[in-house]
C-alpha cells in the first residue's frame, strides 16, 4: 500500500489528488476478515498518517473558516460604510449642498470600489472554507474507516489465532486418546493371549489327571480283589488239575519244585 505523500498538498482542486484517491481506495478495498498480522501493522502506520493530515486538515479548516468569517465580516462592515455614505450623498443632494456631495459622492465611489475588490475576495475565502470542511469530512471519514477495519481485523487475527491453538489442543487430545485405546487394545490382545494359554495349560492339566484316572481305573478293574477269592474252590480247581497246595507237598516235593524254577 503506498502512502499518503501529496495525499493533502493543498486546498485546492489537487488535495483530492491520484495518489489520494488510490489510497481511498486501497483502504476500502481492504479486507480486513482475512488480513494477516503484517497487514494489520502496515494498515496501522496508514492509519498513524491518515490521523495526522486529519488533525492537518481539521487545523486548517478551523483556520480557512476564520478567515472567511473575517473576510465577510470586513465586507459587511465596508458595506454598511457605503450605504451610510449612500444615504449621506442623498441628503447632501436634498439640501443643495453640492460641495459636500461632491465630497461625498467622491468617497463613495472609492469604497464601492473597494467592495468591487472585497467581492471576488470573500468570495475565495468561503469556498475556500467549503472546501476545507468537506476535505476534513472526506479525511475523518477516511480515518474512521480505517480505524474501524484495524480494529476487525485485529480481532479477526486474534480469533483465528485462538482457534488455531484450540484446534492444536484438540489434536493433541485426539493423539493422546487414540494412543491410550492402541495402549488398552494391546492390554486386551496380552490378556486375551494369555487367557488362551491358561486354557491350553488346563485342558493339558485335566487330560493328564483324566488319563491318570483311566489307568487307575484299568489298574483296578485288572486286578482280582481279594475279598471275592474263595479258598476252597482254589483248592478244588488245583485238585482237580493235579496240582496241590504248598501247604500240602512234602519237604522234597517243595525242593523239587524249587530246583525246576
Amino acid at each position: 500500500m503506498g502512502g499518503l505523500f501529496g495525499f493533502l498538498r493543498s486546498f485546492g482542486n489537487e488535495k483530492l489528488s491520484q495518489t489520494g484517491e488510490l489510497l481511498t481506495q486501497a483502504i476500502v478495498s481492504w479486507d480486513p476478515e482475512t488480513a494477516s498480522e503484517a497487514e494489520i501493522q502496515e494498515m496501522i502506520r496508514e492509519l498513524d498518517k491518515v490521523t495526522v493530515e486529519a488533525g492537518k486538515a481539521k487545523a486548517a479548516f478551523e483556520n480557512e473558516r476564520t478567515e472567511s468569517e473575517a473576510a465577510i465580516k470586513n465586507y459587511d462592515r465596508h458595506l454598511a460604510a457605503a450605504e451610510l455614505l449612500q444615504k449621506q450623498y442623498e441628503e447632501a443632494q436634498s439640501s443643495g449642498d453640492q460641495t459636500k456631495a461632491a465630497e461625498l459622492e467622491k468617497s463613495l465611489n472609492k469604497l464601492l470600489q473597494k467592495l468591487e475588490e472585497l467581492q471576488p475576495e470573500v468570495e475565495r475565502e468561503k469556498t475556500e472554507a467549503q472546501e476545507a470542511e468537506v476535505y476534513y469530512a472526506e479525511i475523518k471519514e477516511l480515518a474512521e474507516l480505517t480505524a474501524q477495519k484495524v480494529k476487525t481485523a485485529r480481532t479477526q487475527l486474534e480469533r483465528a489465532q485462538r482457534d488455531m491453538k484450540m484446534a492444536e489442543i484438540e489434536r493433541k487430545r485426539a493423539a493422546e486418546r487414540a494412543l491410550r485405546s492402541e495402549q488398552l487394545a494391546g492390554l486386551k490382545k496380552q490378556s486375551s493371549s494369555l487367557g488362551v494359554a491358561l486354557a491350553a495349560m488346563n485342558k493339558k492339566a485335566d487330560d493328564a489327571r483324566a488319563a491318570a484316572s483311566a489307568s487307575d481305573m484299568k489298574a483296578k478293574l485288572l486286578t482280582p480283589e481279594k475279598g471275592s477269592q474263595d479258598h476252597h474252590i482254589e483248592e478244588a480247581l488245583k485238585a482237580v488239575s493235579g496240582e496241590k497246595s504248598a501247604a500240602n507237598l512234602s519237604i522234597a516235593e517243595r525242593l523239587e519244585a524249587l530246583k525246576r524254577k
